[in-house]
């Protein structure tokens, strides 16, 4: 089964033409590190599109989908639409530091980007939805966004009979439209919107005439000494993890919507697709190139770069309340990185601008994972859960030791139990159990892509 991608042409134009105009690589004399064809591998691009199972993919749906992205009647005013926001030329993005409210007024925090979030795990910037299902709905009943409420919504598009014989096409099962259909329905259309091919893929299939020089010395920065990698990993380079990394600013993102302190100020990690499209940058939009954007890192723990909170606003450097905050992320290491490798690295970051559509994709729908064993002990290491899915009685206690170098939380989000284990370091253990029969959910509220699958029976 193929599924249609969609990404604004507008994009890839841009992006050619940034490609073309780009000058010589002035240091390509300088002696390259060797391509390390395995580490480039973890990067390539996935030949699916995941789909849940409780939403899988369709091609009516996804069309359905895509229309109710651009209707306006999902305002209340009838006056905007989820991509008047979500620009498909700007990356999915408005190109504002933050949004703008229904008044004008800004909005505390940037627009995200919807590309990739088929790989994702809970949206926002501060991880308060568990889906896009639930992503989706949001701005539509937020009273500064789109001010909308869903039953006048369902009620307005129930009266036009065009839509709603597509709604009965695309969800033959259950064919009224609902709150749920039109989540249904964005979420799928969502899912397909996938960054293109950019000339680092190319690099990674085998053409080392992909990228210059100094993108490479980048990438070597990237995954090296810089350390972006702890946090941007795999095909989008992005781990959808909560970190610190140490912004001026008063917003407590995750630790908010957790009530830990340890969370304060932490913010999902962004997929860094597309980034020459998607300026201004950061959950704020405080920092307005990739060259500042790369200069806040290099400085970001280091008291002796420390800037008062206005330059370092608009430089990029660390500020002085910040670089002791206790709410720093463990990833985010203390580094020097001189101009040129600060420009090597950018260099790199702007060979992830796609520059053609990509390549087809499979739709899969992902359900348990394939092996289960019966356990009660489970290990917390490199942001996963292991074993991924267990077997236990009712009542039976679990132990999660976290035996890994970076703090975890134990999080279970259900209507027969609810469990938040808090800040978890190193070398502690969290015991739980589960009262009733059935499939539970558990993950991590810092790091949500670990999941452990608890079937538990009598």
């Amino acid at each position: 089964m193929r599924i249609r991608i969609i990404l604004g042409t507008a994009i890839w134009a841009a992006a050619a033409l940034a490609l073309l105009a780009a000058p010589s690589d002035g240091a390509s004399a300088q002696t390259l590190p060797p391509v390390d064809r395995d580490l480039l591998g973890t990067f390539a691009r996935p030949a699916v599109v995941p789909f849940p199972a409780a939403n899988p993919w369709s091609e009516k749906k996804a069309a359905l989908g895509e229309r109710l992205f651009h209707d306006v009647r999902l305002s209340g005013a009838n006056d905007r639409s989820c991509a008047s926001c979500h620009m498909p030329d700007r990356g999915f993005e408005d190109g504002l530091p933050t949004g703008a409210a229904i008044d004008g007024t800004p909005l505390d925090r940037r627009v995200p980007t919807v590309l990739n979030g088929a790989w994702g795990a809970q949206f926002f910037w501060d991880g308060r939805a568990a889906s896009l299902e639930e992503q989706a709905l949001g701005p539509v009943q937020n009273p500064r966004e789109m001010n909308q409420t869903l039953p006048d919504l369902v009620e307005e598009l129930r009266a036009d009979a065009d839509l709603v014989a597509a709604f009965a096409a695309a969800f033959p099962d259950s064919p009224q439209i609902t709150a749920d259909t039109i989540a249904r329905a964005l979420a799928t259309f969502e899912r397909t919107v996938v960054s293109g091919e950019a000339p680092f893929d190319r690099w990674v299939a085998g053409d080392d005439a992909a990228v210059p020089a100094a993108a490479k010395r980048g990438f070597d920065l990237f995954v090296g000494k810089a350390q972006c990698a702890s946090c941007h990993s795999g095909w989008a380079f992005t781990d959808n993890a909560f970190h610190d990394i140490g912004l001026p600013d008063a917003d407590k993102g995750r630790g908010a919507v957790l009530a830990m302190a340890e969370l304060d100020h932490a913010f999902k990690t962004p997929t860094l697709r597309d980034l020459g499209h998607r300026g201004p940058y950061m959950h704020n939009g405080m920092l307005a190139t990739l060259e500042e954007v790369v200069a806040h890192y290099a400085h970001a723990r280091d008291p002796d770069h420390a800037m008062d909170a206005g330059h370092a606003m608009h430089h990029g450097r660390a500020h002085p309340e910040t670089v002791s905050r206790v709410s720093l992320s463990p990833d985010l290491p203390r580094i020097d990185l001189t101009a040129e490798e600060q420009a090597d690295v950018v260099a790199f970051l702007r060979t992830l601008d796609s520059d053609a559509p990509p390549p087809p994709f499979r739709a899969e729908t992902v359900g348990l994972p394939a092996v289960m064993v019966t356990t009660t002990d489970i290990s917390q290491k490199d942001k996963q859960f292991t074993p991924g899915a267990i077997r236990v009685k009712a009542g039976e206690t679990v132990r999660v030791l976290n035996d890994d170098t970076r703090s975890h939380n134990v999080r279970v989000d259900d209507p027969k139990l609810t469990l938040n284990s808090g800040y978890q370091d190193p070398g502690q253990t969290v015991e739980m159990s589960f009262p009733e029969t059935g499939t539970y959910h558990v993950f991590c509220g810092i790091h949500p892509k670990m999941e452990l699958v608890v079937t538990v029976t009598e």
